[in-house]
């Protein structure tokens, strides 16, 4: 199958090229500064050069701390590895940026529907419950069961099929938006609809899902081509 990941810089990679430029630049005036203060007669203008520094600093960390949310929710291409197992003509793209905080682990592309996975890799038994946060069962190094709680990640798939519906509306296709949820070290107390422990499920899934909203050739060329404009 085919597998698309650019490597360009993003947009969010761009918005923070000013912050790291006046980091560096303040960074070269600091020790400038501090060699002329070793060697030379003391810079007056110091306390001066010292507030620009810390200013920079400030909005190089400000920058990055908007940043990395979003740098989090990415998942290295081995997470989504198996996905390479669908025949073609399916289409792999991987941490699409379709919203401020929306990074999808993986985005397939197939003549039945557009399919998000992503890939959970915590532990224990997950207890699913209806309201906004699912609980884990684990067992400490003593053998002490305890319970943690964990965001409801259907409500997140549900959020990512929403933005990514959204984002291709905008270029002009509205596919059919499937969504699963991958977990690689739990398991379940009941199975739950779209929720999976084994990566052959996963794939059977997209493989067998009814095409009864298909896709022609060129609806899944324009789906692709908006996916890789976003990674």
């Amino acid at each position: 199958m085919a597998t698309l990941q650019q490597q360009n810089m993003t947009p969010d990679d761009m918005n923070q090229l000013p912050c790291r430029f006046l980091a560096a630049v303040s960074l070269v005036v600091f020790l400038l500064w501090l060699a002329g203060l070793l060697f030379l007669e003391p810079n007056p203008y110091g306390l001066y050069i010292f507030a620009g520094l810390a200013l920079a600093v400030v909005m190089l960390v400000a920058g990055n701390g908007a940043r990395g949310p979003q740098a989090a929710a990415k998942k290295s291409s081995a997470d989504v590895e198996f996905l390479k197992e669908l025949p073609a003509p399916f289409q792999l793209f991987t941490n699409v940026s379709i919203g401020v905080r929306t990074v999808p682990d993986a985005v397939v592309v197939g003549a039945n529907g557009v399919f998000i996975v992503d890939v959970k890799t915590r532990s224990g038994k997950i207890e699913a419950t209806a309201g906004s946060d699912w609980i884990r069962h684990k067992v400490g190094s003593k053998g002490t069961p305890y319970r943690v709680p964990m965001k409801n990640p259907l409500q997140q798939m549900n959020r990512d099929i929403r933005e990514l519906q959204s984002y291709l509306a905008s270029c002009g296709i509205r596919p059919w938006i499937d969504g699963s949820i991958y977990f690689t070290r739990a398991e379940f107390e009941e199975q739950i609809d779209g929720c999976y422990t084994a990566s052959e499920d996963v794939l059977d899934h997209i493989k067998n899902f009814p095409d009864d909203h298909p896709l022609s050739e060129e609806e899944q060329k324009t789906v692709a081509e908006a996916l890789a404009a976003r990674q």
